[in-house]
This record gives structure tokens, sequence and C-alpha cells, in this order.
């Protein structure tokens, strides 16, 4: 089947379209290495769909799920699977706090959010509805507000925030206060059993450059309802043996074929890790992540460099590589400060944070302290006398006064995330850039 596909393509073509559809389905690779944790029989976090996985402690170096997490929530997760009926999310009194869950599609687009920001703190319900159901909604969920999902599989993913580490246990006993009910529980029809899923084995796509990523692009697929807009390029892929819910050995491909679309997916990679415009050194949060549309580049971007980014509505993430100097951030060979004016503090309704992370890795960084962020809501920060807030960025401690605004970074390369949940207009749509963050040596 697959060769009978790459019949009649030169090989320039098929660079082409091997490139332009792995820039399209890198998100949903990236997106299954969570479906994977979740569902197969040897990963330690296997559990049925719809349940929630708990994580009730603030992140460490030894969380390695997800890129770029952060460490100013605790996080739950679950797989809702829709192909059967519609899951109810029940969310208890949260008098004030912050929270959100983000509803996440196959391509990694998110849905309506429930939260603070949307949906307030008050007990509530909410039906998700996947792209398949056509039944009618039970009496006792009338009123009841309903998300459409265009995938069959959605992740859900709750964060809480967390105000220090002596406020942790008091979240971990609200995320237990979080249910996903079957529909079954509201109305009176029974659901039939839903046939087994076969999935794939785990799969890094950031380990591999081979052809294999095309093999879960096409798993991934089956279970996402497109839009028709998004057809012709469907076809185009269906020329490579991309195809939703088929199989895919790179094998079976002509020789020169085979060879052409590794070029294309070399090519590709190479797009994905291009630096975008910057800021001060900060790459700034794209108004479209989140709601892609028909960007894939961008999509792409965003999920090897910190998938699951929240909607700029909800947080925005400004990054950095790079100091006011242009040069990489280095923490062997460098120490820098960030220093926020008094009238230039991150804009945040909720609350804001800096964290930094491996570049290797793409992870937080082990350090004596366990600290792995700092923020508005650390205690011991030390203002100057002008108000203004300086952060020092460095592999070993520093003396005196700037202990307490010390952010530990890694012995090499490392990328700072300055997070701002419920930014203000100004974060959201300009004019807020984040100072450069400076080299010094005194």
């Amino acid at each position: 089947m697959l060769e009978q596909a790459a019949s009649g393509l030169t090989a320039q073509e098929a660079r082409v379209i091997a490139r332009e559809a792995y820039v399209f389905g890198l998100a949903l690779v990236e997106n299954y290495r969570l479906f994977a944790i979740d569902h197969l029989p040897d990963s330690p976090h296997h559990r049925p769909s719809n349940t929630w996985r708990h994580v009730s402690r603030l992140v460490t170096p030894d969380d390695r799920d997800v890129v770029t997490p952060n460490n100013d929530t605790l996080y739950s997760e679950a797989c809702l699977d829709l192909r059967g009926a519609p899951v109810v999310i029940e969310t208890p009194e949260l008098s004030g706090r912050y929270f959100c869950i983000q509803l996440v599609d196959i391509t990694t687009n998110n849905l309506p959010y429930i939260g603070t920001r949307e949906t307030g703190t008050s007990p509530g319900r909410f039906v998700i509805v996947g792209p398949d159901w056509k039944g009618t909604m039970p009496g006792n969920l009338h009123g009841v507000p309903v998300i459409h999902s265009p995938s069959r599989f959605v992740l859900a993913l709750l964060r809480i925030g967390v105000d220090g580490a002596e406020d942790v246990s008091a979240v971990a006993a609200l995320q237990k206060r979080f249910r996903i009910l079957p529909f079954s529980e509201f109305s009176d029809g029974e659901t039939p059993p839903l046939p087994a899923v076969a999935w794939l084995p785990y799969f890094d796509p950031k380990k591999d450059e081979t052809l294999r990523a095309f093999e879960y692009v096409n798993f991934m697929m089956q279970w996402h309802r497109f839009l028709d807009a998004a057809q012709p390029t469907l076809e185009r892929f269906s020329r490579i043996g991309v195809r939703a819910g088929e199989g895919f050995d790179a094998k079976a491909l002509p020789s020169d074929v085979r060879a052409a679309m590794l070029e294309g997916v070399k090519a590709a990679r190479d797009d994905i890790r291009r630096t975008p415009p910057l800021h001060q050194g900060w790459a700034l949060p794209d108004p479209k992540v989140g709601s892609y549309g028909d960007d894939y580049l961008l999509r792409a971007h965003v999920a090897w460099n910190y998938l699951y980014a929240n909607s700029p509505e909800e947080a925005v993430y400004p990054i950095t590589h790079r100091d006011a100097a242009d040069r990489p951030l280095d923490g062997s060979t460098g120490r820098y400060v960030l220093r926020f004016p008094r009238e230039d503090l991150p804009p945040a309704r909720y609350f804001w944070s800096v964290t930094a992370y491996d570049s290797r890795t793409r992870m937080l960084v082990e350090n004596p302290l366990h600290r792995y962020s700092l923020g508005d809501r650390s205690r011991d920060l030390k203002k100057a006398e002008d108000g203004s807030l300086s952060l020092f960025l460095q592999r070993e401690a520093p003396e005196g006064r700037r202990m307490e605004n010390w952010l530990p970074v890694p012995d090499g390369r490392f990328y700072v995330v300055l997070r701002i949940y419920g930014p203000t207009e100004e974060a959201l749509r300009g004019p807020y850039v984040p100072p450069a963050i400076e080299a010094f040596s005194d």
C-alpha cells in the first residue's frame, strides 16, 4: 500500500511533501508521548482513561514527562476518551484560588478553558463532547456548559496555584475533589463497551531523525476530525503514505523516495528549531498559541519547546536563550542579572514567575536549595531602595543579600521562561517586553 502511494513521485516532490508533513505532524507525535505514559501497560502511570493522575508535589528535575514544566502549580492530568459518550468534569469550591483545566485536542489546539479566569471558582459541572456523539442532553445536565471537541481523545491538564511549599498539602487535598464522571451517571441509556486501542510503543521524536515519526502521525490522525479546509493538505500527504489510521513502513518505499523524505525531515527539524524574532533577547508569545489554525510551523515549534502551552489569555511565556549582548546564556562561563524596574514588573492579574532550564534536556536544574523558580510569591525576595527587583542567575551561590534573589542555573547553556498568569492587555498585545538579562562580573 505504501509503495503504491509513493509510485509516480519524484524525489523532489517526496522531499517537499515530507518536510511539510513532518512540520504538520510533529505536535501530534509530541502529544502522543503523554498518551503513551497513560496507556502503555509497562508505564508506571498506566491507568484507565477518564481518570486523574495527580502529582501532589511541585515539579522537580526528576520529572521528565513534559519539557519546560512549571514550578508554580500542582499538576493533574487525564486522558478523556470521548469515542462512545461525553464525560462530565466536576470542579470543587476553590474560594478564589487560581486554577485552570486546559483541554487539549489531538493536534494540541486548546478547547475552551475551565478555571478561575473563564468560569470562576465556585463548584461546577462541565460536559465534554466528542465529534461523533449524536445524543441528547439529559434533563439533570440542563444548563450545564458543554465543550465540544473535534478529537475523540482529549488531554485534560489541571493546574492549581501554590503559594509556597507550606501550601502544597492544602492544594493536594483540593486535587482529589476534582472528578471525572461517566455520562451514564446522568442518562438512562447504557454506554456500550469501547473497543481496545492498540497503542504504539513510547517514542521520542527529538531523539529520532528517521521516518518513524510518520507512523505516529498516522496513528494520532485517526482520532481527530479535521476541518474541510485541511483536506487538500491531507490528500497531498497521502502521496507519501501519511494517512489517518494506516500503518507506515519506510522500508516499503522506493529507495530514492525514502532518501528524499529523510532530507525533507531534516529540513523540517531545522525549520522547527529556528529561533523566532527576539525583543531584548526574548521570544514573545504569538497570539495564535493554542489556536493555531493552519500555522503548522508555530504549532510544531511550541510543541518542541514547551508542549501544552496555555493560550495567551490564560498565561504568556516570554522565553530567552540570550543575554543583553546577544550571547548564549551559559552558567559555566557567566553570571547574570534580570533587573525589573519598579514600574516594569511583569503585568499579571494572578501571579508571575521566572524559571531556568537546561538547554540540552529542557528540564529543571538540580541545585542544593531545591529552588527552581522565583516570582511574586517568593516571600524572601529583596527589592532595592528604588523599588526595583533584581534576580541573580548563576551557577554558584552569591554572597550577602543576593542569596534570597538567587535563581540557580546549570553548568552550561540554559534558557529562562517568564510566566505571567492572567496577563493584562499590556502583556497580551504589547507594549510589555521583559528587561534583557545582563551579564556581570563584580
